[in-house]
């Protein structure tokens, strides 16, 4: 879901680009902003990747999700990585939108461990928090299929 949610965020961006006075794809693009900005400008900043680059690798990421959440017995290892990517890429974003930074510079460990670790920012937003907790659960399931194949 974190994955697809990358890809319509740059939907979006296009959309803003062709249409900048539609309201839909302001709105489109705002719902989406505080929870994709830090993953997929991270992603964007990548040298070489550029723009349709990003878009390929946000959709193919979320075709591997499906795929994997189809199939968790085959490759658990996989669904693994993939779900704790997603989760990491989803907290990064939430820290950095409740510090409000601009810069990966600014944000440090010791930082980050003294700041403000509240959510209010990001639980504003339904999709924000919609989207932790969706990716927590896959986590979570990553988990206990492991466990679980560790037991038999």
């Amino acid at each position: 879901m974190a994955y697809l949610l990358a890809a319509f965020f740059l939907i979006s961006m296009v959309l803003l680009a062709h249409y900048p006075s539609s309201e839909w794809a302001w709105r489109l693009y705002m719902t989406i902003l505080p929870v994709m900005r830090e993953p997929v400008f991270q992603l964007l900043a990548i040298a070489g990747i550029g723009f349709w680059g990003a878009f390929v690798i946000s959709m193919l990421a979320a075709l591997l999700g499906v795929y994997l959440a189809m199939r968790p017995e085959r490759y658990p290892k996989s669904a693994f990585i993939h779900a704790h990517v997603a989760l990491v890429a989803t907290a990064f974003a939430m820290v950095r939108v409740v510090n409000t930074q601009a810069g990966l510079s600014s944000l440090s460990l010791p930082q980050v461990l003294r700041g403000d670790w509240s959510m209010l920012q990001i639980t504003d937003s339904l999709l924000g928090a919609e989207l932790l907790v969706l990716v927590f659960s896959a986590c979570l399931c990553s988990h206990v299929a492991m466990i679980r194949r560790i037991r038999t």
